[in-house]
């Protein structure tokens, strides 16, 4: 947003006064309801219902996926077909996506003037809450204040000590000893009066929340560190510099913009001189005295270690596309998604728009249709012989064809299940014709070698379609339709599209698996071929060259298998090991496995292709095989990890009421001989600020293919661990040295917990590594 900031303060004072919307339904019922942001700028809601027992909802910001201006939404969308809305009002319209895409709410605004309002005004907000960083909100009064109003039940903007021990149990998840508490009490409760106000609140919580973890740290590189209290220890320009340069191994992060190709690159220059380091304290550090004397206190060493640059991925890689990107498609793993238009089991529910956005929005390139025939002569998707509601074609395309290109440039891939008859599928033709227009491909794309896939630099801003074509004078044999398991004979775009009217190409066309040479001998790049979860693991485990040759030139998917009713996924890793580019998950399952989805798909800025290790490229040269823990086309590296401690840890569940018994999993995840697990103990009581200091060493042998994965869990002793939060990436953008890894929760959404690491890597020879592998 270029609006400055007296607009937007007149805009959320707008918003904060209230406007009359009217709530509609896909059942055409209308509720007139005057919404307004409240106060503190944190939610949207509603003045209370007529209905008795009615509650407003509440849209908190931080749950807010999209706001959409018009009829751009399924039920709009519905409502102008059955005409209980009319085309007019798209200008007084909006809708608002929240959590994750799986809801929605749909409003009328009195004239197009409102609605501009409400949709600036929230954008305004998103954008305002997902630039706010821990260190951020740590040191922001209303944040802090959230914690006091919670706790101040009587509303007397006081708070007691039986109000404050609740808070620290119900809200902050600790508990402390009572001379701990009385301590922090006394100290914060400067009237003596044995309440806190407001602003004596703030002063407790900073003492509560005080980093003695970090604290230690500055002990250990500061001169008399250990002689100086957590009040007054600080860092000089030479000191910090020398953590840096040492402990750090730091680069400072230089963002320039890119006018030419409306590009920001990002490039890093090492930490050499004291005027960077003056930099990063007049960055961080809170105290004017100290930033003039080139000082850092705590406080600003914890500023600048929450900060993003200094997080444990490195944003060289994490922030933007820096690899090779002309390369045949085959050669880079791809995001892929299974059954996409599914939110929650492979039985019920409805066939959505939505959760294609939302896989198109957390960086998914390959999204899956299936495609029958819908009564009205209109094809429809579905999940065929099951009770889930189907949703048309048309209407799937359409809504997330905004979303197409938000996150990556490169090219989404469409998988059509096509089981529809010859009229619908000319239909289905002219809906992506019509909506995708030029970015649709149409026609093979002629490269610098025609025998080869074009690379996702060719294919910027482009869809393909993969299914399957049939040709008029071949039909499949019943030996055929056993081999391709997946590739049912119906599955296919049929001859009868393929023609000049509506000149659609279907650039990978899928065709049963076949062993390397009868595939070398009667397909060509352009052909790819599915796998269900239990053929791959039969093929890789009896002939596993034979696979992943077969990857070093098309294109092959796995996916889960058919049993998996309940959305649950198969291990990505294992196919992603013998080189298959396309590993098929269910994004609509929060479960243990998506959270290595997104972690390898951290890397490359995140656009949705990585470039494959050289070795896997070149198979037929490396002979690598990931069942041969004797082969050695890798670098192998030793991983040190220093678990340290973790910060606001919040229960995942809000019925649950005891306060967290953390411990942290560290797992690796790869090649057979890399994956390995080690644990930390339990810490009681404690999810404030809990402390491990435990050190684990990995030995693994191919890098390049290693996920780390961390994961928080609360120790129960009568029931399941539950499963607090999680962080997942490449081994290869680790930046050694003091880390934080700002968490995710089960749904993947950002959180303000974290966990603060120290990270070392060496390679064979005991060199330390500090740059990308």
């Amino acid at each position: 947003m270029n609006d400055n900031k007296e607009h937007v303060h007149d805009r959320l004072d707008q918003l904060k006064s209230g406007a009359t919307l009217v709530k509609r339904k896909s059942n055409g019922k209308k509720y007139p309801r005057q919404f307004y942001l409240n106060q503190y700028e944190d939610f949207i809601s509603y003045r209370k219902s007529r209905r008795l027992f009615g509650k407003p909802r509440i849209y908190h910001i931080h749950d807010i996926d999209e706001i959409r201006s018009g009829f751009r939404a399924h039920t709009f969308d519905h409502l102008v077909k059955r005409r209980r809305i009319k085309s007019q009002d798209e200008n007084r319209a909006f809708s608002i996506m929240y959590n994750n895409h799986r809801s929605e709410v749909h409003l009328l605004a009195p004239n197009e003037q409102i609605r501009d309002l409400w949709t600036t005004g929230i954008q305004n907000l998103i954008d305002k809450h997902s630039k706010k960083a821990l260190h951020h909100l740590i040191q922001e009064e209303s944040w802090i204040l959230k914690y006091f109003r919670a706790a101040d039940l009587d509303k007397s903007n006081l708070l007691s000590k039986q109000e404050c021990r609740r808070l620290l149990t119900n809200f902050l998840h600790v508990q402390l000893p009572d001379k701990a508490f009385e301590q922090l009490f006394k100290k914060a409760d400067t009237s003596e009066e044995g309440l806190l106000s407001p602003e004596e609140f703030i002063g407790f919580f900073h003492l509560l929340t005080r980093r003695k973890d970090l604290y230690t740290v500055m002990q250990q590189h500061t001169k008399h560190g250990h002689s100086r209290s957590i009040e007054n220890i600080h860092m000089n320009i030479n000191e910090l510099l020398t953590f840096l340069q040492t402990v750090q191994n730091q680069s400072v992060i230089v963002n320039t913009d890119n006018n030419l190709h409306d590009t920001t690159e990002i490039t890093c220059e090492y930490i050499e001189r004291p005027e960077q380091v003056q930099k990063l304290i007049d960055e961080f550090e809170l105290n004017s005295d100290l930033r003039e004397q080139g000082l850092m206190s705590l406080d600003g060493f914890r500023n600048m270690l929450l900060s993003n640059d200094f997080a444990i991925t490195n944003p060289i890689f994490t922030r933007q596309i820096y690899q090779d990107m002309t390369r045949p498609l085959c050669d880079y793993y791809i995001n892929t998604s299974h059954n996409t238009y599914l939110f929650y089991s492979q039985l019920t529910g409805e066939s959505n728009p939505e959760a294609y956005n939302r896989a198109l929005l957390t960086g998914c390139r390959a999204v899956e249709l299936d495609c029958y025939d819908g009564s009205d002569g209109q094809p429809i998707v579905t999940h065929g012989f099951t009770l889930v509601k189907p949703c048309s074609f048309e209407s799937i395309i359409r809504y997330m064809e905004p979303n197409l290109f938000k996150t990556s440039p490169y090219p989404v891939i469409l998988n059509i299940e096509n089981h529809c008859s010859i009229e619908q599928q000319k239909e289905m033709a002219r809906i992506l014709k019509e909506i995708l227009g030029d970015r649709l491909i149409t026609e093979e794309i002629m490269g610098d070698n025609p025998a080869t896939l074009p690379s996702p630099e060719e294919l910027k801003y482009k869809v393909l379609v993969r299914s399957k074509k049939r040709s008029k004078s071949k039909k499949l044999s019943s030996s055929d339709h056993t081999l391709s398991n997946s590739d049912a004979a119906d599955d296919l775009l049929s001859e009868a599209i393929q023609n000049k009217e509506m000149n659609l190409f279907v650039y990978l066309q899928n065709v049963p698996f076949r062993d390397h040479r009868y595939a070398k001998a009667h397909y060509s790049p352009l052909h790819s071929s599915s796998l269900d979860e239990t053929r791959f693991e039969k093929i890789s485990r009896e002939n596993p060259s034979d696979l992943i040759l077969q990857t070093t030139w098309r294109i092959l998917r796995t996916y889960p298998g058919g049993l998996r009713q309940d959305s649950s996924n198969a291990n990505p890793v294992d196919a992603w090991n013998y080189g298959i580019q396309m590993a098929a998950l269910n994004y609509q399952n929060e479960d243990d496995i998506m959270p290595l989805c997104y972690g390898k798909f951290l890397d490359n800025g995140g656009c949705g292709y990585i470039l494959k290790p050289d070795y896997l490229i070149n198979a037929h040269k490396s002979n690598y095989s990931p069942l041969n823990s004797q082969s050695d086309p890798d670098y192998p590296l030793t991983l040190t990890l220093k678990i340290i401690s973790a910060q606001f840890l919040t229960r995942s569940n809000s019925t649950i009421t005891d306060i967290p018994d953390p411990y942290v999993i560290v797992s690796i995840h790869g090649v057979p001989c890399d994956q390995q697990i080690q644990k930390t103990g339990i810490i009681d009581n404690n999810g404030l600020d809990p402390i491990w200091n435990e050190k684990f060493v990995f030995k693994i042998k191919y890098p390049k293919m290693a996920l780390i994965y961390f994961t928080i869990n609360d120790y129960n002793p009568i029931s399941v661990d539950d499963k607090l939060a999680h962080f997942c990436l490449p081994l290869t953008v680790m930046q050694t040295g003091y880390r934080h890894i700002h968490l995710r929760a089960t749904n993947n959404n950002p959180m303000h917990s974290t966990l603060f690491v120290h990270v070392g890597i060496k390679n064979s020879h005991d060199k330390i590594i500090s740059t990308r592998l």
